[in-house]
């Protein structure tokens, strides 16, 4: 991205309390350079004003922010914006919870306020968003950007419109790669240079070619993606991690291959297609899902799955449908962007049933609460087990 996005991307994390050490040292040493520009004060401002749309943000730091951009005294000088707390009510929802042979009701119920877990310090979901970096190393980030041409290259356009990427021929060029990635909290919708539809979910990363040649079209994925891939003369290949890969011609599917779970799972939808696992080569049929073991190296076919609990997340709903409770965690750690921390065994909890994504954290923990799972959310750090 250019110099200004990329420095403005590090404040928006630092603001947010999400920075890593390596990014705020980074910051801080551009602005040490940079004290005297407007643009600083601008951007910090630009966030700032957003506070009470975005409880992300850390009202706490703007003063010190400032300051440390002016290098000027005294802090009562700035103007402090006031802040309204804006509570956003829970979907309705049932959820049956099972855990050591007992079962629980959560009853339908319009949420009321932000309730006793975390009424002081509550946490906003994820939304669309993700970071394009180019052959070049060019990084782009794409929340909140206006619709327009991002980059001209190697005979390839890249537009962003109504919020989704798009790559577009404009000539001859040599193909190179181009990775779309989400950052946790973020999810984002491309269509590729051959026309296939990506739906990337969360903490995931899709590699692709700026034009597709040779005898198939390959792109390597971490994480989760949906794909409605077009129609071609060459097999369409998703490659995973563990040497296994997806091969289609057209079709749609799901794939789920976060580094942090236990397994793999690609699921069709509409078409067939090739599961090349070492050893375990496996052909699906719509409706199907293929579930890889990474540790134990094993395979098991679902033969009629529920595929609208497998989209749930590109439709925005947090599916928990036969979860056990470390998936549904590592879920809500994905999405809202927090830490997620066990002490001790996690306790055998099993979920079902669903809700929407555009709730705040708070919605999500108190089901946990009524669950009977104990926990503390500690800033950006949701520690699970005994108190």
């Amino acid at each position: 991205m250019e110099a200004k996005e990329y420095y403005r991307f590090l404040l928006q994390r630092y603001y947010a309390g999400v920075a890593t050490p390596a990014e705020e040292a980074e910051l801080f040493a551009e602005l040490g350079k940079q004290a005297d520009d407007e643009e600083w004060v601008a951007m910090l401002n630009e966030l700032h004003a957003h506070t009470p749309a975005d409880p992300h943000y850390h009202p706490a730091e703007y003063e010190p922010l400032l300051q440390r951009i002016l290098q000027q005294e005294p802090a009562a000088r700035v103007r402090r914006l006031s802040r309204v707390r804006r509570w956003v009510a829970a979907a309705a929802v049932i959820v049956l919870l099972t855990a050591a042979g007992g079962y629980w009701l959560l009853h339908t119920r319009q949420a009321a306020p932000a309730g006793p877990v975390v009424a002081a310090a509550d946490v906003q979901p994820g939304k669309n968003g993700a970071v394009l970096t180019l052959a070049n190393g060019q990084q782009v980030v794409l929340d909140n950007r206006e619709d327009g041409l991002i980059s001209s290259a190697q005979g390839t356009q890249v537009i962003l419109k109504n919020g989704q990427v798009e790559y577009q021929p404009s000539g001859t060029g040599e193909a190179v790669a181009n990775t779309l990635h989400t950052p946790r909290g973020r999810k984002f919708r491309m269509q590729l240079p051959d026309g296939t539809l990506v739906w990337l979910n969360a903490a995931s990363a899709l590699t692709f070619p700026t034009a597709f040649t040779g005898t198939e079209r390959k792109v390597e994925l971490t994480g989760e993606a949906y794909f409605e891939v077009a129609k071609g003369k060459t097999p369409f290949v998703v490659a995973l991690s563990n040497q296994a890969s997806v091969t289609v011609l057209g079709t749609h599917f799901n794939i789920s291959s976060y580094a942090d779970d236990p397994g793999i799972s690609t699921t069709l939808l509409e078409g067939a297609v090739r599961v090349d696992i070492p050893e375990y080569p496996s052909v699906l049929k719509p409706g199907q899902q293929l579930l890889f073991n990474k540790q134990a190296g094993t395979v098991a076919l679902n033969r009629q799955v529920d595929t609208a609990a497998v989209m749930a997340w590109k439709n925005g709903i947090l599916n928990f449908q036969d979860k056990k409770l470390t998936a549904v965690i590592a879920m809500i750690g994905r999405w809202y962007d927090i830490e997620v921390t066990y002490a001790g065994t996690p306790p055998d909890i099993t979920f079902v049933g669903e809700i929407g994504s555009d709730v705040n954290l708070s919605s999500v923990l108190n089901f946990l609460k009524e669950s009977g799972v104990a926990f503390r959310l500690e800033n950006r750090t949701l520690i699970i087990g005994k108190q």
